[in-house]
């Protein structure tokens, strides 16, 4: 198993601290997968408890701005997969990704302002 969520993690202290621990980069996203991907590396296992459940109620830190959490998302992507491939011969591969990233985040973040526009615009006018 390559990685596991953030959500549910218990990772040895050994092991997280021989690779650094998290890397302060990341905001919220793709830490768990740096995290798993440089544990394998050092040559630790990764081990999946399907017995395990965890209760996640809500997305407290990701409802309230959707466009801030996206780019983070979209940042923190970058910053995992431009890791992965340095080098100025991977360089056209990270301005395509840079560049695939932006457009998605403006899509998504117009898509979200639209369907929250018409959603206010029920309600005014008392349709739910």
């Amino acid at each position: 198993m390559g990685w596991l969520s953030g959500s549910c993690l218990l990772v040895r202290r050994s092991a997280f601290g021989q690779v650094g621990g998290f890397d302060e980069r990341y905001f919220m996203y793709m830490e768990d997968v740096d995290l798993g991907d440089r544990l394998g590396k050092a040559g630790w296992l990764s081990v999946y408890v399907p017995s395990a459940e965890v209760l996640h109620h809500k997305a407290h830190s990701t409802g309230r701005d959707p466009a801030s959490h996206l780019a983070a998302h979209h940042k923190s992507t970058y910053i995992f997969l431009a890791d992965r491939h340095s080098g100025w011969w991977r360089a056209p591969l990270r301005w395509t990704l840079r560049g695939s990233l932006a457009l998605r985040s403006h899509l998504m973040v117009r898509s979200s302002l639209r369907r929250s526009r018409r959603r206010k615009l029920k309600l005014v006018e008392g349709r739910h």
